[in-house]
């Protein structure tokens, strides 16, 4: 017990700052939104500027494109890292020695930062790009002008394909360390008695991976969702994600129209928040139905 206090009382000081800027912050943020804003001489409360989003177009197509690049990344972004260790752990026969390195690998993508992220697809995708370019080189293209559109597209192929590669190693690195403690012996039993891989991971990884994945895949949409440099840099002029148009209504609007940017991102807290509501009752029934629905 007296440990416990002692670890507690480290950590207060830490906690303590933490509460105080995001839950301080937030109910700034919150309290502007509902109007009450003293450097535009605004001191009382209404859903005014909630009403005029609700009300305005342009509000839903950033919501749904935020939607979709987020939720496409994330289903993306988990197929890929679930790929990426199931097959490291079926391919590689002596995991001690390999273990470390493949870490790294995956490491390598999530320390790559959001800007260098966004260049590097618009090198690559871009209709002037390498693999545009390679393509035609290689005569599958007459010109360049018939690569299709990925970067700055109104549906966010440019954005989608930037998470997908970078919170990929994420998901492989949040379920990677259940995958190393499967021993391999199982395996072994499992062929002998007449079952392949594709059995043994529907009934004994699966199981065991689904939680850590949907947390993994749970924490890529939160991200995604809200990010601001890759789509700033991706998008298109119009739809605009939430971040962005919330940025753009921030700096470039007057004072008048900095509650209804911060009435974007409260909306973007509170949609996280019932998004994670939701899978916090899957994992939930996940575990109370020991690895069924």
């Amino acid at each position: 017990m007296l440990q416990n206090k002692t670890i507690f009382l480290k950590l207060l000081p830490a906690i303590s700052i933490t509460i105080l800027l995001f839950v301080g912050g937030f109910l700034i943020g919150v309290a502007q939104s509902l109007g009450y804003f003293p450097a535009a001489n605004q001191f009382h409360f209404s859903f005014l500027y909630y009403k005029q989003l609700f009300r305005s177009e342009d509000f839903w197509s950033s919501l749904g494109l935020s939607l979709r690049t987020a939720f496409l990344s994330s289903i993306f972004a988990g197929g890929l890292g679930m790929i990426s260790s199931v097959g490291f752990f079926f391919m590689v026969k002596n995991r001690n020695r390999s273990q470390q390195f493949w870490e790294k690998m995956f490491q390598i993508p999530m320390v790559v930062p959001p800007l260098v992220t966004a260049f590097i697809i618009i090198l690559l995708l871009e209709r002037s790009g390498w693999l545009s370019r390679l393509l035609e080189a290689f005569g599958w293209l007459s010109q360049i002008n018939q690569f299709p559109i990925l970067v700055n597209d109104s549906f966010g192929w440019g954005i989608i394909f930037a998470y997908t590669w970078k919170e990929a190693a994420f998901v492989a690195l949040m379920i990677f360390p259940i995958l190393s403690r499967i021993p391999k012996d199982w395996l072994d039993v499992s062929r002998i008695l007449g079952g392949n891989r594709w059995s043994f991971f529907r009934t004994v990884m699966f199981p065991l991976l689904m939680p850590a994945w949907l947390s993994a895949v749970f924490i890529v949409f939160a991200f995604t969702f809200t990010a601001f440099e890759v789509p700033f840099l991706l998008g298109v002029t119009y739809p605009k994600t939430l971040s962005v148009l919330s940025y753009n209504l921030f700096t470039s609007g007057g004072l008048d129209a900095r509650p209804e940017a911060l009435a974007i991102n409260v909306i973007l807290v509170w949609i996280i928040a019932i998004i994670g509501i939701i899978m916090y009752w899957f994992r939930r029934r996940w575990y109370l139905g020991e690895g069924g629905w």
